[in-house]
């Protein structure tokens, strides 16, 4: 479908997206390895299955807010398939006649034409609730210490993540419904079908020119999100099933970890910086999606307390945004945890209970 030109210039567009996101990627493993203790990789084999159903099921947000969890679904689904369409778009563009032949070609446009609704549907509803609807349980009371940029820079997050993925899918389903005007009717694509009627009146060319735009926008869009997309909250599409998966044994939501004052060699208890943390404690931040049901659940925060676990973690996030590329290459940190991620007075309000843990 594309030119040889418009091929050249999209995979030197591909190198360009996936080494800088390569970059970021490194450095945001090298912050992590900063972190305390090693990975207990031999964990992974009995938690592997569990994980990939949590992931896919979605099973962990339906404990809450039914609805906004549905809306969300209806997104998280259709991206997680939309792995498949994005790869075979881009064969599509640049191998002349690729396709999916035979029955597994119609269920696959069929399922792509009911996921490409049901995203657009779901986020349309989720920008919604944020930006008009604007529900209490989205927000932090002023009381707590929140990083200075968070208050802006969460609604900031979500509006270009949610335009990106009203342009990407937008953009490739109207690119179907002009290839529908073009060659005709296809039965397995039953919404694009019927927006196809917007192109009857355009000509050839106009058509043509209309599905290189669509391809440009869907996958263009793709191509400039991926390194933002790693600074963003929206990185816990990867970093929550590895926090499922490599996540340290607890005996209850609520253990923290045993400190042995008999250990001469241990130089100092309990963190002071962010690289005293858990290896566990500092991805936490990564894959925290700034929801805030854990502070929907917290007995202390809704008994007036100034604890916010969710603040917690967007303050590490916000603050390793920041010096994470020091922190990554051995700086060591100058700021105490209690001047920007948590105060004292929040600390001695925790019980412990474990509540934010087992909701998130």
């Amino acid at each position: 479908m594309l030119t040889t030109p418009e091929k050249i210039l999209f995979i030197i567009a591909l190198l360009g997206s996936l080494f800088a996101a390569f970059k970021i990627a490194l450095r945001i493993g090298k912050t992590i390895a900063r972190g305390q203790g090693e990975v207990d990789w031999g964990i992974t084999k009995e938690r592997l299955a569990t994980v990939i159903l949590k992931t896919v099921s979605l099973q962990p947000v339906f404990r809450l807010r039914f609805w906004p969890s549905l809306y969300h679904g209806l997104v998280a689904w259709g991206f997680i398939f939309f792995l498949l369409v994005n790869l075979v778009d881009i064969f599509g563009a640049l191998i002349p006649g690729f396709h999916i032949p035979g029955t597994a070609g119609d269920v696959y446009r069929l399922a792509a034409d009911l996921f490409s609704v049901g995203v657009l549907t779901g986020m349309t509803l989720l920008l919604i609730r944020r930006f008009i609807v604007k529900p209490k349980t989205l927000t932090i009371r002023e009381d707590i210490l929140l990083h200075p940029k968070a208050r802006l820079g969460i609604r900031r997050d979500s509006a270009i993540v949610g335009g990106f993925i009203l342009l990407h899918v937008g953009a490739r389903f109207l690119g179907e419904s002009m290839a529908i005007a073009k060659h005709g009717s296809d039965v397995w694509q039953p919404f694009a079908n019927l927006t196809a009627g917007m192109w009857l009146g355009a000509g050839p060319t106009s058509i043509d020119a209309g599905i290189h735009v669509a391809f440009w926008l869907a996958i263009g869009s793709i191509l400039a999100f991926i390194p933002y997309f790693l600074y963003s909250k929206h990185l816990h599409l990867i970093a929550a099933p590895l926090n499922f998966l490599l996540k340290p044994n607890r005996l209850s939501p609520g253990a923290l970890n045993r400190l042995d004052f008999d250990d001469e060699n241990v130089e100092q208890f309990g963190a002071t910086h962010i690289e005293d943390l858990g290896w566990e404690q500092v991805m936490d931040a990564y894959a925290c999606i700034m929801c805030d049901r854990c502070q929907e659940v917290c007995p202390a925060y809704n008994t007036g307390k100034v604890l916010s676990p969710a603040a917690l973690e967007i303050n590490k996030r916000y603050f390793l945004n920041l010096e994470g590329a020091g922190i990554a290459n051995g700086k060591h940190s100058e700021t105490a945890l209690t001047e920007f991620a948590i105060t004292p007075e929040a600390v001695w309000a925790c019980t412990a209970c474990g509540a934010c843990n087992d909701i998130c």
